[in-house]
């Protein structure tokens, strides 16, 4: 009895003296000790699940009033630093090849560090970034314009279905629809053909949005996801529908991805190319790249990231521009004037070149944030210099677009929607700090796919149903503006979307 007391008691010393010395550490000893910040959030990674799990992605917001208190560079956990300041993006994410890595820790956020999106290391992130980056390059983008184009086309045919019915509809789900078939277009020449289905599949938005939900659970707890995997399908179906879809939507994954490893699936080779057959047919990648379970990932991850972001940019265009007659009038009448058919198709080139188009996108893309979290890198090599702060190699540091494109000294009234901020001799200035795609050698691989979707589905929806959609009890607070970081944006949790009533007569245009 007394043995067992007295190693009770050692084992209780331990914890405690164990735990007083990390205390002690991060608060005083840590390398980033000396950095301002709150002593909780340097003290335990719970002040962060705090935000970001109990309160639904909030933590990005308090950050924010972190800055606000303590200045543009700030301590926000353990090990990490936030800055918020657009002028250290460059230093930060540099754009040539030095060896900047992702943090292990947030790396693996959706589950895996298997897919391109979530590589730690630079050699390995840059082979596979590699191995389809061609492919999303300007030019096959421009290749593939009338798989871009077809799809458009089908959800113009469904909104004109709803003409004059008075029946409103969600254009959240709606470009979900659109920017999910062009993705799995251009992953594995099968679209989900989402667009044909009732109300544009609002489960399918939410298959492909609620791992975005989940993510701040699996970074804080990155063994949850693979003990849920391990639970039987009978289970999983009777205590959450929405996992089993999740479960089932992976299996499907499998299924596109065995298929085109096998050579049992040629509609790639047959109709344009895709993504998952060149990285078949790369000869310069390893086998163990090409392993079924790291391309399924990989296909998750490009599924996700080729829906979410382009979603929420079109969305929340659509609505500032409904909202703003002078700025529809305006976007109207260039069209009217480039296209004065609106049933003829421009050509992307000729899209690009239309200046109110592009300044509308680029407004659109500043109050859509993109990935509203931070993107994290470590210079595992060399230190960093901030103003008069040396960081010491190795350092998570993090930048997030939420605080970039909120910037009053770049953007005045930053939550005003003006198109025209983007039409002087700043505009140049401004779009370096433009940060939706990120920056760097890790910048978003799809971008130049977003970024023609965008051109393209605006220009097509707008001049053709510019003046005959109407807003429909959509409330800006709720609906559009960004209230969670679910790594992209996401809006109040009782939104019910932007939605429209479109009329052949609007009796407001």
């Amino acid at each position: 009895m007394e043995i067992s007391t007295l190693l009770v008691e050692c084992i209780l010393i331990a914890v405690v003296l164990y735990t007083a010395y990390g205390v002690i550490y991060r608060l005083y000893l840590s390398p980033i000790a000396h950095f301002p910040g709150r002593k909780l959030a340097a003290l335990t990674f719970w002040y962060e699940f705090y935000f970001d799990v109990i309160r639904r992605g909030s933590y990005v917001w308090e950050i924010r009033d972190m800055h606000e208190t303590y200045g543009p560079i700030v301590r926000i956990n353990p090990y990490e630093l936030h800055v918020a300041d657009s002028d250290f993006i460059d230093q930060l994410y540099p754009t040539v090849a030095k060896n900047v890595e992702k943090w292990s820790w947030s790396a693996g956020m959706f589950g895996s560090t298997d897919m391109t999106f979530g590589t730690v290391g630079h050699t390995l992130h840059r082979r596979r970034r590699g191995a389809f980056s061609n492919f999303f390059s300007k030019a096959s983008v421009r290749r593939l314009q009338p798989v871009i184009q077809s799809r458009i086309d089908v959800l113009c045919e469904r909104l004109s279905e709803k003409m004059d019915t008075g029946e409103p509809v969600n254009m959240v789900h709606a470009y979900s629809a659109l920017t999910q078939d062009v993705i799995t277009e251009y992953c594995f020449s099968n679209c989900r053909n989402v667009l044909g289905m009732q109300d544009f599949s609002p489960w399918y938005y939410e298959l492909v949005q609620k791992p975005s939900e989940l993510s701040h659970m699996i970074k804080q707890f990155p063994n949850m996801l693979p003990v849920l995997n391990l639970l039987p399908n009978w289970w999983v179906r009777a205590t959450s529908p929405l996992f089993a879809q999740l479960r089932a939507q992976q299996l499907e994954y499998v299924s596109q991805v065995h298929s085109i490893l096998s050579h049992n699936d040629e509609t790639g080779s047959e109709s344009h190319p895709t993504v998952f057959h060149s990285l078949r047919d790369d000869d310069d990648l390893p086998l163990s790249e090409k392993s079924l379970p790291r391309l399924v990932m990989e296909a998750q991850s490009l599924v996700g990231a080729g829906t979410l972001t382009s979603t929420h940019m079109l969305s929340m265009t659509t609505y500032h521009v409904l909202i703003n007659p002078p700025i529809l009038s305006r976007l109207m009448a260039e069209f009217e004037e480039a296209v004065p058919d609106p049933a003829t198709l421009c050509s992307l080139e000729d899209l690009e070149r239309l200046p109110y188009l592009g300044a509308v996108i680029n407004e659109g893309l500043r109050i859509s944030y993109g990935s509203v979290h931070r993107l994290q890198r470590v210079h595992p090599d060399n230190a960093l210099n901030y103003k008069d702060w040396i960081i010491p190699p190795g350092t998570p540091i993090g930048m997030s677009s939420l605080h970039m494109h909120n910037d009053p000294a770049i953007f005045p009234e930053p939550r005003r929607f003006d198109p025209s901020r983007w039409m002087g001799p700043e505009k140049e200035l401004r779009q370096r700090h433009l940060f939706n795609f990120g920056r760097g050698t890790r910048q978003c691989v799809g971008m130049n796919l977003a970024q023609a979707e965008i051109h393209m589905a605006l220009a097509t929806i707008f001049r053709q149903f510019g003046t005959k959609m109407q807003l429909y009890d959509t409330v800006r607070d709720r609906d559009v503006d960004v209230k969670h970081d679910f790594f992209v944006t996401n809006p109040s949790l009782d939104s019910r979307g932007v939605r429209v009533t479109l009329h052949s007569n609007n009796p407001k245009t």
